[in-house]
This record gives structure tokens, C-alpha cells and sequence, in this order.
């Protein structure tokens, strides 16, 4: 049985599960930034005068990266560019989208960059887990065909023509929703170690390990996802997941050999 992506309606408006849910993410991510900037013993209000900016420059982030990775579509469909209700943000361009902004925004209040991005980053993982569930409303971002237990099922007009005569597939934004919840706690216990002992390892290794093991594991959910966008024969999530990587351990191994120079 489809699942009706409208969730109810107000005077004539559409209120989707999509929106909802991505409402609930960011309202979610605010808070467990407030609180881990408290714990980290920061000034917890600066995660109160940064909100609006995440949520501004990560939501257009990831719509651009989104349109631009689909550009074969929305160059003839223009008017479904500002479409947000229908879906369709790349958490990639939410990633680079927070993470400029912050940058910004530690400059101009003189804060510590990794500090903070080490911060948001259980926040972003958490609210990628639950803004996912958006994806089964639509009934989008499924993987190929299966006779699993836990397939879902999806209606035709939602399934690629390739697979018209099979009905249940791959529920792929359930595993990352997983994944990422994995790797929320992961984060956090990250978080207590860097509490209990402070001064034991540099300032942003958090970041990295969440871009690093979610680009990682999103690599091997994508191979199983049927609506991918493609650059020649490849995935264009594989270039950005390989790039992610790549960008994850060059960090990691400044921050690393930095932080040793300074404690000789």
C-alpha cells in the first residue's frame, strides 16, 4: 500500500511529511548543538545567534548541489527549481553549505572553527537520519528490486520504468537513516572522550570522522539506490564520496601533525 506524501492540509495548502520532517531535523540539530556546546563547556548561545544561517545556507546548499547534479532534468523544468516540497536536496550541499557558513561565522565572532564544527557535526548526522524518513513519504531514494522481509512497497508511478513490473524494493534511505544513527552515538562517545580527557587529540577530528564513515558507508548504500545521478558511467555520489574521503584524512593528518609540533 502507497503512502500518501501529504500529511494534511490547511486552508488549501499542502502540508507535506517531507517538510515536516525536515522542520523536525533542524529543530532536533539545534538543540543537541545547544547541549554539546554546554557540555564542551563553550558559550552555548553562539549555537542560537549561528542557527539561522545553517539553516539558511545548508538548505540552499543543498537544493544547488541537488539541481545542479540533475541539471538534464531542471534545465526543462525550470519552475520545479524552487520546488522544495517535492523533494530533492543533496546532503553533500548541505555538508559544504553549514560548514562555509560556520567558517564565516567563526571568523567575524572569533571562535574556534574545528571546535564548534566538531560540535554541529552529531547534529547533522542526526538530522540526515531523520530528514531520510522524508524520502519514504515520497517514495524516493529506494534501491533495486528485493523479496526481503523489509521491503517496501511502491507505487508505479513512483517506480523507474526499468523495474515497472516489480512492486517492492530496497528501502535504502532505512540504512542510512541507520547508518547515520550509528554514527551519531559514535560521535557523541567521541565527544565524552574529548570531555574526560581533554588535550589528548586536536580539535576537528570529530568533523572528520563524520564526513570520512559517512561518505564511506553512503558509498555502499548507493550501490544498491536506482535513481542515482551519473557523470559518464560513474555515480556522481562516488565522485563526491571519494572527494569527501580524501578531504577527510588530509585533515585529519594536518590537525594530527599540527597538534603534535605544538605539544613538543
Amino acid at each position: 500500500m502507497a503512502v500518501d506524501p501529504i500529511a494534511f492540509r490547511v486552508v488549501g495548502l499542502e502540508i507535506r511529511w517531507y517538510g515536516i520532517l525536515i522542520a523536525i531535523a533542524l529543530v532536533v540539530g539545534i538543540v543537541i548543538s545547544y547541549y554539546l556546546a554546554k557540555y564542551r563547556e563553550k558559550n552555548e548561545d553562539e549555537v542560537i545567534n549561528f542557527a539561522p544561517f545553517a539553516v539558511i545556507f545548508g538548505i540552499i546548499g543543498a537544493r544547488l548541489l541537488h539541481v545542479l547534479v540533475n541539471w538534464s532534468y531542471y534545465s526543462g523544468n525550470l519552475s520545479y527549481i524552487f520546488a522544495f516540497r517535492r523533494g530533492g536536496l543533496a546532503i553533500q550541499g548541505v555538508m559544504v553549505g553549514g560548514l562555509l557558513a560556520l567558517a564565516v561565522f567563526c571568523k567575524i565572532r572569533k571562535l574556534d572553527f574545528w571546535v564548534w564544527a566538531d560540535i554541529i557535526s552529531p547534529a547533522l548526522v542526526l538530522g540526515q537520519a531523520i530528514g531520510r524518513w522524508g524520502n519514504f513519504f515520497n517514495q524516493e531514494a529506494f534501491g533495486i528490486p528485493t523479496d526481503l522481509p523489509w521491503a517496501i512497497y511502491i507505487d508505479p508511478a513512483n517506480r523507474p520504468a526499468a523495474y515497472a513490473s516489480s512492486e517492492y524494493f530496497h528501502p535504502t534511505f532505512l540504512y542510512e537513516s541507520i547508518a547515520n544513527l550509528l554514527l551519531f552515538v559514535l560521535l557523541l562517545l567521541m565527544h565524552r572522550f574529548y570531555k574526560n580527557k581533554p588535550n589528548r587529540l586536536p580539535n576537528g577530528l570529530i568533523l572528520c570522522t563524520y564526513l570520512g564513515l559517512y561518505a564511506l558507508y553512503r558509498t555502499f548504500i548507493e550501490a544498491y539506490r536506482v535513481d542515482s545521478s551519473y557523470l559518464g558511467p560513474i555515480k556522481v555520489v562516488y565522485i563526491l564520496n571519494i572527494i569527501a574521503i580524501i578531504i577527510a584524512i588530509v585533515i585529519a593528518y594536518i590537525l594530527i601533525k599540527r597538534f603534535k609540533e605544538n605539544n613538543k
